[in-house]
């Protein structure tokens, strides 16, 4: 290939990445492929059976690479998202130009963010529309969904255009973009070392296995007595079995702990479906449907006992429970759902609302939140917002605020609103930042709590392997006292 422009340079590197990309991909299916094989003749299994192994292979190994690749290229877009966000406030801190920001971060960053952000740079040099910093801005937000930019730029944009006071707002923001950084950070490495014990579970299963079989084949060559278990077809078939499971096992691990990092929200329509599903009417109906029905089934289910068969009626009953439990089960689950979703959604809300009050009164500031809030809080709030214009004094309005939702902690915060409404602006500031400062710790440790779980629940699963082997040598045990019987 001549190399005759700047084009054909990028166009060479891209060629070359490709094939890099590629090789590193046959590479690593053969070394796979090569140890799940030699696994298989390890256990003495048949061509056969080799080959159901093998096909399942070719399967879950291409699902492998692209969870594999997916994370890395997760972790980079994350890494970005760090950079960007540090240094976009830093720089504005000391020269309030997003310009000059914008220029400042190009310098350091490399790969797709510099793509991204030279993009937004050239947008604000070549357009002089009124909207401009809203289009170039919201080329890195589609690039990368994150609603911590989103906040970032809004913040940004506001002072560039309407000017005041803003490095105490910019410190809050740095303030929770330390503990959201901070926080994740320590998830990959807590999701690393799972990985890393995990792959260490499956060797050490893998030999074991092999254990019994060795073992039935040495004494096969001292005793009278055949002792190899390796032709039987039972053997075969769990041995199979074995090294599916640590290859499904194996799968299973890259694709569970696949992680997007800079966008944790759940889907809206997700969401609203289960906003509609806790507090709507409709739920109320199919519950109350569900008793009518369940309890029909309830009266045929004990003529059915006691006229035809007892173990039946049991069944049928049980099904006529099912019926009536489950509309209350999913409200309860959808509830729970949200709960998690309005821990996130109020941190952004309170922080938009802190953000606002640099140049608002409390009032005002919670009003201008409303287009920009989460979509869970959109309903709660456009009723606080009601009930504040028809009575801004009361202290009721701010007592019902995402009361529904049950939460302790933030119910206290929002009840804070109320007396920081009487008081002057010096007292506000002071007052806010006590009041966003609980918040961040408070999120902090949910999010600390909810990911703690999480990785619980991973530490669990790193045992499925020796659950794996000790079925696999029970089963070789048993083949072998029943040959020597």
């Amino acid at each position: 290939m001549k190399i005759k422009s700047y084009k054909d340079i990028k166009e060479l590197a891209r060629y070359c990445e490709i094939e890099q990309y590629a090789k590193n991909n046959i590479i690593y299916i053969l070394i796979f492929m090569t140890l799940m094989v030699g696994v298989c003749i390890t256990y003495k299994m048949r061509f056969l059976y080799i080959m159901l192994v093998v096909l399942l292979g070719l399967f879950c190994v291409p699902v492998i690479l692209f969870h594999i690749y997916l994370q890395k290229k997760e972790n980079i877009r994350f890494n970005d998202v760090d950079i960007y966000i540090h240094q976009m406030s830093y720089s504005f801190q000391r020269s309030p130009k997003i310009i000059t920001a914008l220029k400042d971060v190009s310098k350091i960053v490399s790969g797709k963010m510099k793509q991204t952000v030279d993009k937004a740079i050239y947008e604000i040099e070549i357009d002089k529309s009124s909207d401009i910093f809203q289009k170039a801005l919201g080329i890195i937000e589609k690039e990368y969904d994150c609603q911590r930019v989103k906040t970032l730029h809004r913040f940004l944009i506001s002072i560039e255009e309407k000017g005041g006071s803003y490095n105490h707002s910019l410190e809050i923001l740095l303030m929770d973009f330390d503990k959201w950084v901070k926080r994740i950070y320590k998830y990959q490495e807590d999701i690393k070392h799972i990985k890393t014990n995990s792959v260490i579970g499956i060797f050490i299963s893998c030999v074991l296995a092999s254990i019994s079989v060795m073992i039935s084949s040495m004494l096969s060559g001292i005793s009278e007595i055949t002792m190899d278990i390796s032709d039987n077809v039972i053997y075969q078939f769990i041995s199979m079995a074995f090294v599916m499971g640590c290859l499904v096992y194996y799968t299973y691990l890259q694709v569970r702990h696949c992680k997007n990092w800079i966008d944790s929200k759940r889907d809206e329509k997700k969401m609203m479906k289960d906003y509609i599903f806790a507090f709507g009417k409709k739920p109320e109906a199919v519950k109350k449907f569900g008793w009518i029905v369940g309890a029909i089934i309830a009266c045929i289910s004990f003529v059915i006992a006691i006229w035809f068969n007892l173990f039946i009626g049991i069944i049928v009953l049980m099904v006529a429970i099912c019926i009536i439990t489950t509309p209350k089960l999913n409200k309860k689950s959808a509830l729970l759902r949200l709960q998690e979703d309005i821990y996130i959604a109020f941190s952004e809300w309170l922080r938009d609302v802190v953000i606002n009050l640099a140049e608002e009164p409390l009032h005002a500031a919670i009003v201008e939140t409303y287009d920009s809030c989460p979509v869970v809080i959109k309903p709660s709030l456009e009723q606080f917002i009601y009930e504040l214009e028809e009575s801004p004094t009361d202290v009721r309005p701010y007592y019902n605020f995402l009361s529904e939702y049950e939460i302790l902690d933030i119910s206290s915060t929002v009840k804070m609103l109320y007396s920081i409404s009487e008081l002057d602006y010096e007292s506000i500031d002071t007052t806010m930042n006590t009041l966003i400062k609980r918040n961040y710790e408070m999120i902090d440790k949910h999010e600390e709590v909810k990911n703690q779980n999480s990785i619980s629940m991973m530490q669990f699963a790193e045992y499925i392997p020796m659950i794996f082997v000790s079925l696999k040598i029970s089963a070789d045990m048993l083949l072998v006292i029943m040959n020597y019987l």
